[in-house]
């Protein structure tokens, strides 16, 4: 039988409700304001060039080729 006095523990549900409501309010901004409009389109910018410069990285370390030369082809690619 189960203890009707012990107390259940809810943290990670309240925690979990409140990143929910979080990431639904930062969703709701950016597509649904004209400011949020611009931040998503500069946000969208700055993941491709992180992303762009995370493929460098890894192909130059891999290939052993100098960034310069791969920057240069994947600045190319991009186009």
């Amino acid at each position: 039988m189960k203890n009707p006095f012990k107390k259940e523990n809810h943290t990670a549900l309240i925690a979990t409700i409140a990143i929910a409501t979080v990431a639904a309010g930062a969703i709701a901004f950016l597509y649904f304001t004209e400011k949020g409009n611009d931040t998503r389109k500069g946000l969208k910018k700055k993941m491709k060039s992180v992303a762009k410069n995370a493929a460098v990285d890894a192909i130059s370390k891999k290939m052993k080729i100098r960034k310069k030369v791969v920057n240069a082809v994947a600045d190319h690619v991009a186009e």
